[in-house]
């Protein structure tokens, strides 16, 4: 089978697909703070200040109410390591649609909330 492109001209529309896809990933890349500043969650983000280990500390966290009906419990979620509150979104949205208050929280070290140089990490 014959290409229908010239060499030259084959060569000129690789290089313009790849200077394209490099601009469009250049461009496209978020940027975020050390507290996950910059990143949308999928519920409204809250903060509760408190002090622990003689340390000031703030934890980012959702409490999102029940729709509809409420039937008067409520849901923490409470994520893994290395993971937010925002990961539990289509959780939060299903245990919500069926009544339940949801809180998810940012954990201590994690995402929205403080990062502690020493601190002894637990639930």
């Amino acid at each position: 089978m014959r290409n229908p492109l010239p060499v030259w001209m084959s060569g000129l529309l690789l290089a313009t697909t790849f200077t394209g896809a490099v601009a469009q990933t250049t461009q496209a890349t978020p940027t975020y703070g050390p507290e996950l500043q910059g990143f949308n969650y999928p519920y409204e983000l809250k903060h509760y200040a408190f002090d622990s280990q003689g340390v000031h500390l703030h934890m980012g966290y959702m409490d999102v109410a029940a729709v509809g009906k409420p039937n008067g419990r409520t849901a923490v979620l409470m994520h893994g390591k290395n993971f937010c509150g925002a990961t539990w979104d289509q959780t939060i949205k299903t245990l919500s649609e069926a009544g339940y208050r949801v809180i998810a929280p940012d954990q201590i070290g994690f995402c929205t909330s403080t990062k502690p140089e020493h601190y002894q990490y637990s639930f």
